[in-house]
């Protein structure tokens, strides 16, 4: 599942072919507020660029986390932190709303340039594997790559190879 996806269904489920870990692999510490707070509308790379999929309403909290509220309602805390290249990695709080127990953390990249936030799903499946082994990644199936044994995830995502974003995300 790509992450325009998961984006529009409030960032709820687990991000299929990309990078997840069971605990935040990010401190609240090294989270920066660099997102406006508002009303986002999602463009898919081959859809409409001229309507958004989806609207997603972005909030600030006090703790320095943000709430990605969907259309209906659901709601994830994202929190970004810094990398190489004035890019973002969105730790998302991936809450179950599936009536399910499955909790942990998904990834994303992001470029943020005033009102427009590109966004990067770095597939696991597309990186240099022993790299990825010789760093801690363990590779749960086929897609899924976790990431609790990476000593140092800001340098890990800065040495990811990413290929043109998938989505965009425009505040109104």
């Amino acid at each position: 599942m790509r992450i325009t996806a998961v984006l529009a269904l409030g960032l709820s489920l687990l991000l299929a072919g990309c990078f997840i870990s069971d605990r935040p692999m990010f401190s609240p510490a090294s989270a920066v507020q660099p997102l406006a707070a508002g009303r986002y509308g999602l463009f898919e790379q081959y859809g409409d660029q001229t309507k958004p999929s989806e609207y997603m309403e972005v909030k600030l909290r006090a703790d320095g986390i943000y709430d990605f509220i969907n259309e209906k309602g659901a709601v994830n805390p994202v929190s970004l932190h810094p990398i190489a290249g004035g890019l973002h990695v969105a730790q998302i709080d991936l809450v179950p709303q599936d009536g399910t127990n499955r909790k942990g953390y998904g990834y994303a990249i992001l470029q943020i340039s005033g009102r427009e936030v590109r966004v990067y799903v770095v597939e696991c499946a597309k990186q240099d594997k022993p790299k990825l082994i010789a760093a801690g990644v363990v590779f749960r199936g086929e897609y899924e790559c976790a990431i609790d044994g990476v000593a140092d995830p800001a340098t890990f995502f800065s040495g990811l190879q990413r290929g043109e974003p998938p989505s965009r995300m425009v505040r109104e």
